[in-house]
């Protein structure tokens, strides 16, 4: 089969307009007709039967969800939740925080706008210092991202938070090693895995951050 074909064979199963060549999965990701199908199943389902659905059924659907999710992540369902998406996920673990003023947070220069907001915003409720470092690319390997990131940590550091893949300049960052360097500095790290799932293969016992959070409507179309 050729590659023409392949690409014919994967746009029928979306209800993209045809006459568009859609890539932008990472704002908002087309869901393919199957996807597409169960969802307005489970939509007629909820409207059959309100009451029972979000009353009896719900909590054990979920735990199903979580369950299906996990195996797939390679997680424990009893670690995961659903939010509407990963910004929300990421602002409730923030919003959450003891911060003392003086406290930093440690970023890099790559971040997502609206996670930026977000810290700017607690550092100013609560006199914290949210602290971007600047990472200039080409990145060369790993081992230098770690040394110019962890070069940003001081005393005063009580989170670092970064991403997986960044969303301004596709980056993978080695998230695994400074989750680890955090966890041995007594230092909560909290990761931005928005473009993750459905990209790269995920496995978040294996990166060991306090908190991961990802979107499932982007990269893995549902």
């Amino acid at each position: 089969m050729s590659f023409t074909d392949h690409t014919s064979l994967f746009k029928e199963l979306f209800l993209l307009d045809p006459e568009i060549v859609f890539l932008n999965h990472g704002s908002f990701g087309a869901t393919p007709r199957p996807v597409f199908d169960a969802y307005q199943n489970w939509q007629r389902e909820l409207e059959r039967q309100p009451v029972e659905f979000l009353g009896r059924r719900f909590n054990n659907l979920m735990r199903d969800a979580r369950a299906a999710l996990a195996a797939y992540v390679h997680a424990d369902a009893a670690d995961l939740i659903y939010a509407p998406n990963a910004t929300t996920a990421l602002n409730i673990v923030a919003r959450s925080l003891r911060l003392n003023p003086g406290d930093e947070i440690l970023t890099t220069d790559h971040e997502y706008g609206a996670l930026d907001r977000t810290w700017r915003f607690i550092a100013r409720k609560t006199g914290a210092v949210y602290r971007a470092q600047p990472i200039p690319v080409p990145i060369t390997t790993p081992e230098d991202f770690v040394a110019r990131l962890w070069a940003g940590v001081t005393p005063r550091t009580r989170v670092v938070f970064l991403s997986h893949i960044t969303s301004p300049t596709a980056l993978i960052f080695p998230v695994a090693e400074i989750c680890r360097r955090a966890r041995a500095a007594g230092i909560i790290s909290i990761v931005d895995g928005a473009h993750t799932i459905g990209q790269i293969p995920l496995n978040p016992e294996e990166i060991g951050a306090d908190f991961y959070a990802s979107n499932l409507h982007k990269w893995l179309f549902s």
